[in-house]
Parts: structure tokens; C-alpha cells; sequence
């Protein structure tokens, strides 16, 4: 009886070591919260933005400008404007802090000046052109809530 005792005592110290050197430390939480706190810390510059834009597959687009988004709207670090030669349309994409993005765009032409500006809050807003020349203001707004990917769109054409 003494021996089956000490048997499953040794059995069970040995498991025990195992299981905790074995340990998978990403799943911590202090871990996990400690690299969340570390990417939002990081200093986002214009050339992350292009380099993440640069991943995107396709050699019809063509990049205009960038704008970081310092108050982190949806979790995004910034955005990108951009032409798709192909489907003739100028485009946002938001990228979030592993080069994730969502984007949205209009048939229209950009305008020689963009001024591609972030304005807070997911809001960017850049400069078009209709058709007949006319330069008009076009703001895009992006939101994310849950599984849901929001964008608002706005013009000054008409008004």
C-alpha cells in the first residue's frame, strides 16, 4: 500500500514540474496586456502607413497621401488615400496596428491638392473633383462596433 502511495506521490510531483515549465506565457494576462500597452505606445509615423500600404496586393493602386490617427478611432493608427486605376476610383484604407485594414471609396477623381486630413474620431477628409471640375470636400467617416465595419460618407457638392 506504502509503495502505491509514494508511486502516484512521485507521479503527481513530476506531472506538476512538467505542467508548469511547460506553461504557454501568451496566454497571461499581464502578458497580453503588457504587449497591448507596448503597441499603443509605439510612435506611428507616415512611413509605417506606406509600408503597410506597399503590403497590399495590386499594382493598380497608386498612393497619394497619409494621415496618422493619433486618437486611435476604432483601434486604426492611421489611414491611407489612394487611386485604383483599375475600378477608377479614390479610395481610404484604415489600417489598424498589425496592417489589418477596412476601406471605402468613391468614383471620383481625386483632386490635384487632396489635402488629405485626419479630423478626429475615424473622420478623414480630402478634396475631389466632379466630372464638370468642380473641387469639392468629401469626408469619410469609419466605425467599428462588435463584427460591424460602419462608414459614413459626406460631400459639400451640392450645398
Amino acid at each position: 500500500m506504502k509503495k502505491i502511495y509514494y508511486f502516484l506521490l512521485i507521479s503527481l510531483c513530476i506531472t506538476g514540474v512538467f505542467a508548469c515549465s511547460n506553461q504557454d506565457h501568451s496566454s497571461d494576462p499581464a502578458t497580453n496586456m503588457q504587449e497591448t500597452v507596448q503597441q499603443e505606445e509605439k510612435t506611428w509615423s507616415e512611413q509605417d502607413l506606406r509600408s503597410m500600404f506597399s503590403n497590399i496586393k495590386g499594382t493598380d493602386l497608386e498612393y497619394i497621401d497619409c494621415v496618422l490617427m493619433p486618437d486611435h478611432a476604432s483601434d486604426r493608427v492611421g489611414a491611407v488615400l489612394f487611386r485604383n486605376n483599375t475600378s477608377k476610383t479614390s479610395e481610404v484604407a484604415f489600417f489598424d496596428a498589425n496592417g489589418y485594414f477596412q476601406q471605402c471609396g468613391t468614383y471620383a477623381e481625386t483632386a490635384d491638392e487632396p489635402n488629405f486630413t485626419y479630423l478626429g474620431d475615424g473622420a478623414v477628409t480630402f478634396r475631389l473633383k466632379s466630372k464638370n471640375g468642380t473641387m469639392y470636400n468629401y469626408t469619410l467617416t469609419l466605425s467599428i462596433e462588435g463584427n460591424g465595419v460602419y462608414f459614413k460618407a459626406e460631400d459639400d457638392l451640392y450645398k
